[in-house]
């Protein structure tokens, strides 16, 4: 299939709004339109016969799903499980774990704050320790984040946590090494995958980790409100749903696919995003988001006389990218959205910035709708506009 990321046909799969410079995919995603087709319809469905779907039809389709999606991430369908999203899979492995006063949890500074917020909760009701490891941002080589993991580890920690891309910066991080290093000490390992699932070649059988969660909403584009939870098989036994309802004890892929009533559709219309992708070529749509965002990070920081800060490297970064903004004094999670809310008001661009290592970042993303034209706007605002 021939076609160039941006283009008119690229842009009218997506319903977003052309007055809008988009270059925010990785907060929530955008959906296609033929994926929400495809939800409708299996909705329309379920409501034909709500008890027949739900009750009788469901536990296939929801398996169906799981061996695709499996097969995509390169993991074991049997302990491939339905979540919410990422923030979801977090907290079910914390709370299925076993915690005891001073056991330590070992997570990055850069760590997304949600997660951050769930492992402050362990620390309130349990007594874990949480330890920061301090991630090195401007960095120049991946060994430097797996170099600082390794010197704080101790007898005492429990469990790692790794981002597999940074929310904040867009920086993909060595999370195969850091699980080698984690396993030479028998300590288990949950990688963080929001960001992954599409934008990152995976596979997870091979990467190791004892859990892994991913959101498919946002790089995969399905609808809101599906991500995964990977379980080692030496953990299926102990991991459980937040929510426990008919299947307890019947095995872990039936105790996650029913907790209660809920709206299965969304799971149900990841096919179709594995199906426009797959025509696209997945291996084709992650070169070309990584070229928008490669070519994109050039033109800002040339615009904001600043340097880049990791180099050219396809092992630090993928479809998102961060670069300073120096003129911006946001310290606080309020003041970075009002940032980002301010020039989306007089300029109709959405991009987030944030806050790292006390300077300010703006984190552009990439995918099949946007146009190399939508980074030199950006750069070009930024250089004389002032908040």
């Amino acid at each position: 299939m021939n076609w160039s990321s941006g283009s008119p046909a690229l842009k009218s799969l997506w319903g977003l709004d052309p007055e809008v410079t988009f270059l925010n995919h990785g907060s929530f995603g955008a959906t296609p339109r033929a994926v929400l087709d495809a939800q409708t319809r299996w909705r329309d469905e379920m409501e034909r016969e709500p008890v027949l779907f739900l009750a009788r039809k469901l536990p296939a389709l929801m398996e169906a799903v799981r061996v695709r999606v499996a097969s995509f991430l390169g993991a074991d369908p049997a302990g491939l499980l339905p979540v919410a999203n990422a923030t979801t899979g977090v907290a079910t492995v914390f709370h299925s774990l076993t915690w005891g006063p001073g056991d330590e949890l070992l997570l990055a500074d850069s760590t997304y704050n949600a997660v951050k917020q769930a492992a402050r909760a362990l620390s309130d009701r349990y007594g874990v320790r949480v330890v920061e490891v301090k991630v090195p941002f401007p960095l120049t080589a991946p060994e430097q984040v797996t170099a600082a993991y390794v010197a704080a580890f101790s007898p005492r920690t429990r469990l790692v946590v790794v981002d597999h891309v940074v929310s904040a910066t867009g920086c993909v991080l060595p999370a195969a090494a850091i699980v080698a290093e984690a396993r030479r000490r028998g300590v288990p390992v949950l990688v963080d995958g929001a960001h992954a699932p599409a934008m990152l070649r995976l596979d997870l059988t091979e990467l190791g980790a004892d859990f892994y969660t991913g959101n498919l909403h946002k790089w995969l584009c399905t609808p809101k409100g599906t991500a995964i939870l990977s379980i080692a098989p030496a953990w299926r036994a102990i991991v459980h749903p937040l929510a426990i309802s008919h299947g307890y004890g019947g095995g872990v892929t039936g105790e996650f696919d029913w907790t209660g009533t809920f709206d299965p559709s969304a799971w149900l219309a990841v096919p179709s995003a594995l199906d426009l992708f797959s025509g696209f070529g997945p291996d084709a749509v992650r070169a070309s988001n990584h070229a928008l965002v490669q070519n994109g990070r050039i033109h800002l920081a040339e615009a904001l006389g600043v340097a880049l800060p990791h180099p050219d490297d396809p092992a630090l970064y993928a479809a998102m990218a961060a670069v300073e903004v120096p003129w911006a004094r946001a310290t606080d999670g309020a003041s970075l959205n009002a940032l980002s809310a301010a020039l989306y008001d007089q300029h109709r661009i959405e991009v987030p910035f944030s806050a790292y290592d006390h300077r300010v970042w703006v984190r552009i993303s990439g995918q099949l709708y946007n146009a190399p034209e939508d980074y030199v706007r950006l750069a070009d605002v930024l250089r004389t506009w002032r908040r």
